[in-house]
C-alpha cells in the first residue's frame, strides 16, 4: 500500500513539476486558456435569478410550510401591504384625519392585484334596522362630519372588538389600512415588487398631503421588499468596499502592486464563474446567499497571498522572476490544494441546512473555492510571469510580528497550552448561554423604513406576528353549532389572557356582534346565539349584507366546516411564541375536545419561530460529517494520527470559543449561527494546513528539532498566515456593516472566529507540538521543491 502510494506520489510530483516548467515558458498560452475557460463558465450569468419572498427560507418538505400551505388552500394567501398611520398629535378621530384615512383607503384599491382593503374607516359596523341588520362603514367617504360626530365615532369604535386592537390602537392614535393581494405562487416575487413600487408612490403622495400624519409601510409585501433592499446594499455597497480593502491589505502587507492587480483579476474571475455555474445548476440568489461573492473574493485573496508571498520571498533570495514563480508554485500548490478541498467541504456541509438560502450559499462558495484554486495555479502565476515586479529588500511588518510570536512560543510552550485550554473551556461553557431568537422583523436595522413602520405598529398596536388556527367542527355546516362556537370562544378567551397576545379574531366575535345587533344593540346581548339554526340564519344574513370585497372567504371554508382563528402578538421572542403554541395546543386538548385535534398553530411567524432549532439540528449533522471528512484529509495528507488530531481540535475549538465570546457581547443568536460553524471551519482549516505542512516538511526532510522546526515554520508561513488572517477578518467584518442581521451577525462571528483561530494556529498548535513532540516516522508529505 505504501509502495503504491509512493509511486502515485512520484508521478504526481513529476506531473506538477512538468506543468510548472511549461507554465513559466508559456505564460501567454496559460492566460489565453484561462480566459477562454472563464468566459465559458460565465455564460450562465444571464440565467441568474433572485428570490425576494420570505418563503425562500423554507424547504418544500418543511412540515411547518406544508401545514401553512394547507391552511392557505382553505383561506387564501395573506400577501398584504399594511399602511401604518400615526397621529403626530392627538388621535385619528378628527373630521380631517378620518377623511384622510378614507382617501388613502380608496387609493389602496388602485394597487395592482388588489383583492381586499380593510381600514379603520371602512370597518363594517353592524347595527339593527328593524328585523334586519345594517352593515356599513364606520365613516363613509364623502360624509361631512362635525368634531362631535368624529368623537362619537371614536366612542363607537371602542365598543367594536373586531376593530379595537386589530386595526385601531387603544388610544386611537394609530390605525392601519391593510391591503390584501391576489398573488400567484410562481410569480409572487414580481407581483410583490410591483405592489411595493405602487405603495411607495402612494405613500409619498399622501405623506406630503397630510403632514400631520406619520405614514409607513409594513406587512409581508414590505418585508419581501426589505430583503431586496438588503441584498442590493450588500452587493452594490459592501462588495466594492471589501474589494478595495482587500487589495489595500495585499499591497501593504506584501508591498506588491502587481500582486494586488493579479489578485483582483483572480477574485473577479472566481466570483463571476461561480455565479455563472450556479445559475446553470438552477441555484437562485436570495438575501443570505447574495453575500457569496463577498466570501469568494476573500477566499480567493488568501490563495493569492500565499502564492505571492512565496514569490516575493524567493525573488528576494536571488532567483529571477520566472524561477521564483516556478518554485513558489511547486511549494504552494499542495497546501493550497488541500485548503481548497477542506474549505469546499466546510461550505458543502451547508447543504444539510434546513434553510435553502444557506444551502445555496454553500454550493456557490464551494464552486467559488474551486474556481479560485483553478485560477490561482494557472492565471495568477502566468500573469506574474509577464508583469513587472521585484522581490522584497526589507522585512515586512508581518515577519517581525511572526518572529516575536515564535520567540514567545518556544520560551513558554506549556504555559501557552494551559492558558489556551482554560480559556477555551471557559468560553465553551458560556457558549451554551446564548438565546435563540429569530424575530424576522429584527433581521433589518433602523435604516429600513419597513423596520421603523413595523416597530411603530408593534409598540402601539401589535399584530405583525400572528398565529393562525383552522378549527374543525367535524362536519359540513358545523361551525354554527353551539358546542363548536362555545369551544372556539373558550379557546379564544384563554388566548386573550396569555402574555404577548394583543388581539384574537374569530367567528365567535362575529356571531356575538350580529347577535347584539339583532337584539337591539344592548351590550348585554354581546353573546353567542342560543341555537344552531339561529346562528346559521344570522351568519347567512351577515354574509349577504357584506359589501363587495368584504366577504368571509378568508375566514370560513365554503362548506362551513372550518373557521379561522387569528391570534395577534406583540414583539415577543420566538421562544415565547413557541411556548405559547405548545401551551395553546395542550390547553385545547384538555378543555375543548371537539377542536383539539385541529388546534395546531401555523403562519409565517411559526415558520420562523421553528426554523432556528430545525436548522441547528440539521447543521450539527452536517458539521459532524464535515469534521470527519476533514480529519480523514488530514490523515491522508500528513500520514500522522497525532498531527491530524491536533489539526482537527485546533479548528473545532475556535468555533466553540467564539460562541462564548458572542454570549458576552450579545447573547442572542438566530438561524445564521448554525451556518457560521460550517463557514468558518472550512476557512480556518487553511491556516492549520499551511502550519502543519511546513512543520512536517522541516522535521522530516531537514531533520530539524521540534524547536527549530517551529522557528522555521514561523519564518516560512507565519507572515503569510498573518496577512491571510488580516484579509479574511477584514473581508468578513465588512459584512458587519450590513443592515441585514443574518449577514451582519455572520460577518462578525466569522471574523471573530478567524481571529481566534489564528491564536490557536500561532500559539496553541506550535506550543502543543513542542510539548508533545509527536513522532514523524511516517512517509513524507507531498510538498514539491524545485531541483
Amino acid at each position: 500500500m505504501t509502495k503504491m502510494s509512493n509511486t502515485i506520489q512520484t508521478k504526481l510530483n513529476k506531473a506538477v513539476f512538468c506543468y510548472a516548467t511549461w507554465l513559466v515558458k508559456n505564460p501567454a498560452k496559460v492566460l489565453l486558456g484561462s480566459l477562454i475557460l472563464a468566459l465559458i463558465f460565465m455564460s450562465g450569468l444571464s440565467q441568474l435569478t433572485f428570490r425576494s419572498d420570505n418563503r425562500v427560507f423554507f424547504a418544500d418538505n418543511n412540515p411547518d410550510l406544508i401545514q401553512l400551505e394547507q391552511f392557505e388552500q382553505f383561506y387564501g394567501r395573506d400577501d398584504n401591504l399594511i399602511i401604518v398611520i400615526k397621529a403626530e398629535t392627538g388621535d385619528l378621530f378628527t373630521p380631517q384625519r378620518l377623511a384622510a384615512i378614507n382617501t388613502i383607503t380608496d387609493a389602496a384599491w388602485t394597487l395592482p392585484d388588489i383583492k381586499r382593503v380593510d381600514s379603520v374607516t371602512n370597518f363594517q359596523r353592524v347595527r339593527a334596522l328593524g328585523d334586519d341588520i345594517e352593515i356599513d362603514h364606520l365613516a363613509r367617504a364623502g360624509d361631512v362630519l362635525t368634531v362631535s360626530e368624529a368623537k362619537q365615532l371614536k366612542a363607537d369604535a371602542a365598543l367594536e372588538p373586531l376593530l379595537q386592537d386589530r386595526l385601531l390602537s387603544q388610544d386611537a392614535t394609530l390605525g392601519l389600512i391593510v391591503a390584501q393581494f391576489r398573488f400567484q405562487a410562481d410569480t409572487a416575487s414580481a407581483q410583490s415588487e410591483a405592489a411595493m413600487a405602487a405603495g411607495h408612490k402612494l405613500l409619498e403622495q399622501y405623506q406630503k398631503a397630510y403632514p400631520e400624519l406619520e405614514l409607513g409601510l409594513s406587512g409581508s409585501v414590505a418585508l419581501d421588499h426589505a430583503f431586496v433592499e438588503a441584498s442590493t446594499f450588500d452587493s452594490s455597497v459592501l462588495l466594492p468596499i471589501m474589494v478595495i480593502a482587500l487589495l489595500l491589505i495585499i499591497a501593504f502587507s506584501l508591498r506588491s502592486a502587481a500582486g494586488a492587480f493579479a489578485t483582483f483579476l483572480v477574485i473577479a474571475f472566481s466570483t463571476l464563474c461561480a455565479l455563472g455555474l450556479a445559475a446553470l445548476m438552477g441555484v437562485p440568489l436570495s438575501s443570505p446567499s447574495v453575500i457569496a461573492p463577498n466570501i469568494i473574493l476573500t477566499l480567493a485573496t488568501c490563495d493569492c497571498i500565499h502564492m505571492c508571498a512565496g514569490m516575493k520571498r524567493l525573488r528576494g533570495a536571488g532567483y529571477d522572476k520566472h524561477e521564483s514563480v516556478k518554485r513558489s508554485l511547486l511549494e504552494c500548490w499542495w497546501p493550497v490544494t488541500l485548503t481548497t478541498i477542506t474549505t469546499a467541504v466546510g461550505f458543502l456541509t451547508l447543504v444539510f441546512s434546513a434553510v435553502p438560502p444557506f444551502a445555496h450559499l454553500g454550493i456557490i462558495v464551494a464552486i467559488g473555492c474551486l474556481m479560485a484554486w483553478l485560477f490561482s495555479v494557472t492565471f495568477f502565476p502566468a500573469l506574474l510571469c509577464l508583469l513587472p515586479w521585484r522581490g522584497r529588500t526589507a522585512s515586512l511588518p508581518a515577519e517581525q510580528f511572526s518572529a516575536s510570536i515564535a520567540r514567545l512560543v518556544t520560551r513558554k510552550p506549556l504555559f501557552i497550552v494551559t492558558t489556551v485550554c482554560v480559556a477555551t473551556v471557559t468560553l465553551g461553557t458560556l457558549a451554551f448561554t446564548n438565546v435563540l431568537d429569530d424575530r424576522y422583523v429584527r433581521y433589518f436595522d433602523q435604516s429600513y423604513d419597513f423596520r421603523v413602520a413595523t416597530d411603530r405598529m408593534n409598540e402601539d398596536l401589535g399584530g405583525f406576528y400572528v398565529l393562525e388556527f383552522s378549527l374543525d367542527s367535524q362536519q359540513a355546516g358545523g361551525i354554527s353549532s353551539p358546542q363548536y362556537l362555545q369551544q372556539v370562544d373558550a379557546f379564544a378567551q384563554w388566548l386573550r389572557t396569555q402574555p404577548g397576545v394583543t388581539h384574537v379574531h374569530g367567528l365567535p366575535d362575529i356571531m356575538k356582534t350580529i347577535n347584539r345587533a339583532m337584539q337591539g344593540g344592548a351590550s348585554s346581548e354581546f353573546r353567542l346565539p342560543a341555537n344552531q339554526d339561529l346562528a346559521a340564519q344570522y351568519l347567512a344574513l351577515y354574509e349577504m349584507s357584506l359589501p363587495f370585497g368584504s366577504n368571509l372567504r378568508n375566514q370560513l371554508t365554503a362548506d362551513k366546516r372550518y373557521a379561522r382563528l387569528s391570534v395577534s402578538l406583540n414583539d415577543i421572542s420566538t421562544g415565547e411564541m413557541t411556548d405559547l403554541q405548545q401551551r395553546a395546543e395542550a390547553w385545547a386538548s384538555r378543555h375543548t375536545k371537539l377542536i383539539a385535534d385541529s388546534a395546531n398553530a401555523t403562519g409565517t411567524s411559526i415558520l420562523f419561530a421553528h426554523i432556528g432549532n430545525r436548522n441547528i439540528t440539521e447543521m450539527l449533522r452536517g458539521m459532524a460529517i464535515g469534521v470527519g471528512v476533514v480529519w480523514l484529509i488530514f490523515i491522508l495528507a500528513f500520514r500522522s494520527l497525532s498531527l491530524s488530531l491536533i489539526g482537527t481540535i485546533a479548528n473545532f475549538a475556535p468555533c466553540l470559543a467564539t460562541l462564548g465570546i458572542w454570549a458576552l457581547i450579545n447573547g442572542e443568536v438566530g438561524m445564521a449561527v448554525a451556518t457560521v460553524a460550517s463557514v468558518t471551519f472550512g476557512i480556518v482549516v487553511d491556516a492549520t494546513i499551511h502550519m502543519l505542512t511546513a512543520y512536517s516538511r522541516l522535521r522530516r526532510e531537514n531533520n530539524l528539532s521540534s524547536a527549530a522546526a517551529v522557528q522555521g515554520t514561523f519564518q516560512n508561513v507565519g507572515p503569510g498566515l498573518i496577512a491571510m488572517t488580516l484579509s479574511l477578518a477584514t473581508g468578513f467584518i465588512c459584512l458587519a456593516f450590513s443592515g441585514f442581521q443574518i449577514n451582519a451577525w455572520m460577518g462578525m462571528m466569522a471574523a471573530l472566529t478567524i481571529v481566534v483561530a489564528l491564536i490557536f494556529d500561532l500559539l496553541f498548535i506550535p506550543a502543543l507540538l513542542l510539548v508533545l513532540k509527536p513522532d514523524h516516522k511516517a512517509a513524507p508529505v507531498t510538498v514539491l521543491e524545485a531541483p
